[in-house]
């Protein structure tokens, strides 16, 4: 009786659930392994007592988004705050994709640009990188136009690869694509080339920035999305009222504040990155790609045994048997030292 109330599109999609697995040491999921300074959270502990909670929060997150334009270098006028970047990525399908209409994006890729537009009816166009993960601009430039997508969806850095496109590279896909270009630069701080400063040189251009990476703040979830002001407007349509609730902005806040210590940060993930990326590299049977974020990707024989001993020794890796192109592969976040020496060490002893 219930199904036909149900929604033709969703009944092969599987809801998201967490894995209960129990480890000590967690390099799954591309968090900064540094939590919070002492003396910001006795900033923010402040900032939340003053907090008045029978108040709804700012609908436009003014505060927090003037600030994130601060440390952005533009213009608070063309900043948005959303409940994760995820919700923004959600929010710009519902306001540019009609159903049936399509976006594309690469593979690999970050599967969330895909799944959210089936969810809305949309149709997701495939790109495959090259071989070795590099992308072929022409031809990806040729297939947005073809196809007639209305967004094209790129992470750069490349989430789940490390790998990068080149700020010309970018600026030709902006340019000679007829369609949306939404560049997402979650991973940004671990790289440096961003491409905010082109927003409004494009009236096509949408760049995603995330607090969840080098902000090490992913448990509050908190992205913004960057754009000129024709398409913000086009955005806002869609955006429910009060997304982004009240500890939120004021815990963003504060970090904007504070952003030495995400410079600070930034820093100790690249040493750690350097360490993690020649230790992998000295081991044999790893094949491992060069990374511009806080994660490195590998290849390797029996990836999925790997994985269960690395487990068994209560490290947890991100693990992609059975997805497509990175069947072999698996994904290790850069941890502390302690974290990458854990996972060097217990990867020479499984790997013979």
């Amino acid at each position: 009786m219930i199904e036909k109330f149900l929604k033709e599109n969703l009944k092969n999609f599987n809801p998201y659930t967490a894995p209960e697995v129990k480890y000590e040491i967690k390099l799954d999921a591309n968090e900064n392994f540094m939590n919070i300074r002492s003396d910001i959270l006795e900033k923010v502990l402040g900032k939340i007592k003053s907090l008045d909670f029978n108040r709804y929060p700012d609908p436009d997150s003014t505060k927090v988004c003037k600030l994130y334009a601060d440390y952005a270098k533009t213009d608070a006028k063309n900043v948005m705050a959303g409940n994760g970047s995820d919700e923004l990525i959600q929010i710009i399908i519902s306001a540019f994709v009609d159903k049936g209409e399509s976006i594309m994006c690469v593979n690999p890729d970050f599967s969330i640009y895909a799944e959210y537009t089936e969810i809305e009816g949309g149709k997701a166009k495939v790109f495959e990188l090259n071989e070795d993960f590099s992308l072929n601009v022409d031809k990806l430039i040729e297939s947005v136009n073809r196809e007639k997508v209305k967004v094209l969806f790129v992470s750069n850095p490349n989430n789940p690869v490390g790998t990068i496109i080149p700020r010309q590279d970018v600026l030709r896909i902006i340019n000679e694509c007829n369609s949306i270009v939404v560049v997402d630069e979650a991973y940004i701080e671990f790289y440096g080339e961003s491409i905010v400063d082109k927003i409004n040189d494009y009236e096509n251009l949408i760049v995603l920035r995330t607090f969840s990476k080098a902000a090490a703040m992913a448990a509050i979830r908190l992205g913004f999305l960057i754009t000129n002001h024709k398409l913000i407007q086009e955005i806002k349509k869609v955006k429910p009222v009060f997304n982004v609730n009240s500890v939120t902005q004021a815990i963003g806040e504060v970090i904007l504040e504070n952003t030495d210590y995400i410079k600070d940060y930034t820093k100790k993930v690249l040493v750690e990155r350097k360490f993690l990326f020649d230790g992998l590299k000295s081991i044999n049977g790893l094949k491992v790609y060069p990374t511009h974020s806080n994660f490195i990707i590998m290849k390797l024989k029996d990836s999925q045994n790997i994985y269960k001993e690395l487990l068994k020794n209560s490290i947890s890796v991100r693990n992609y048997a059975g997805d497509g192109r990175l069947n072999d592969f698996i994904r290790i976040s850069v941890g502390s030292r302690k974290e990458n020496e854990a996972v060097l060490n217990c990867l020479k002893k499984i790997i013979k």
